[in-house]
C-alpha cells in the first residue's frame, strides 16, 4: 500500500498480524509473531520519532533482540513497515470477501474501502499522525503502489462475482482505477488537519469515477 493509503479499520499502530493457516507449523508461527511484534514496536518509534530518525539497533534494542538477530526477520527497515502495510492491504481484501454474494464489483469494492478507511473521531488524531509518519518512506511508496497494482487478490475477487472468464482484464482495470481513486481520497485526508472521517473522502474520489455494476 502507499505510505497513506486506506487502512483496515483505519492505520492504527498496531498492525493486525497476518493469519497463519491451519497447516502452518510451530517454527512458521513463532517466526509470523515474531515478526508482528517487532512491527508493532517500531510503528510506536516511527510515531514517536519519525520514520527516518530511528535505526535498526533501536527498533532492535526496544524488541529485545541484536542487530544480527533483527535481520534475520526482516531483511531491512523498509520491509518492517512493508510488512505493516501488508496487513493493511489484507485487511481490504478480507472486507471485501465479506461482502454479500448478490453485490456487484464496483458496489463492494466502494463498501470495503469506506469500511476499511472508516476512523472513528477519538482515533483520528493518532491514525492521522501515523499516516504523516508512512509518507516519510518514499522508496517503499513507490514499491508498495507497484504491489498494489500487481496484487491479484482484489481483481480475482471482482472476476469471481462477475464470472469472468479467464484473460478477462476488466475486473483488473476495474480494481486499479477504484484503487487509486481511494488513495487520492485517503491522501487527501492525511493532508488535511485529520479532523473529519476519511471515508468520506474515499469513497467521494471513487464517486468521481462514475463506475457502476
Amino acid at each position: 500500500m502507499l505510505p497513506d493509503r486506506p487502512a483496515g479499520g483505519g492505520l492504527d499502530t498496531d498492525p493486525a498480524p497476518d493469519a497463519g493457516g491451519p497447516a502452518e507449523d510451530f517454527r512458521t508461527r513463532r517466526r509470523r509473531l515474531v515478526q508482528d511484534e517487532v512491527a508493532r514496536i517500531a510503528i510506536r518509534l516511527f510515531l514517536e520519532r519519525g520514520y527516518d530518525a530511528v535505526s535498526v539497533d533501536e527498533i532492535a534494542e526496544a524488541a529485545g533482540m541484536s542487530q544480527r538477530t533483527f535481520f534475520r526477520y526482516f531483511p531491512t527497515k523498509d520491509e518492517v513497515l512493508g510488512r505493516y502495510r501488508g496487513s493493511l492491504r489484507q485487511g481490504l481484501v478480507q472486507a471485501l470477501k465479506a461482502r454479500p454474494e448478490g453485490e456487484g464489483p464496483v458496489t463492494a469494492l466502494r463498501a470495503a474501502y469506506e469500511q476499511t478507511s472508516r476512523v472513528e473521531p477519538g482515533d483520528r488524531p493518532r491514525v492521522h499522525a501515523v499516516a504523516r509518519v508512512l509518507v516519510a518512506a518514499p522508496d517503499l511508496w513507490a514499491r508498495d503502489l507497484g504491489e498494489t497494482v500487481l496484487d491479484e487478490s482484489v481483481p480475482a475477487e471482482l472476476g469471481r462475482r462477475v464470472g469472468a472468464a479467464g484473460g478477462d482484464i476488466r475486473p483488473a482495470v476495474v480494481a486499479a482505477a477504484v484503487s487509486s481513486a481511494a488513495i487520492v481520497g485517503w491522501n487527501q485526508w492525511v493532508r488535511s488537519d485529520g479532523s473529519g472521517d476519511p471515508a468520506a473522502m474515499v469513497v467521494a474520489a471513487i464517486d468521481l469515477l462514475g463506475l457502476s455494476d
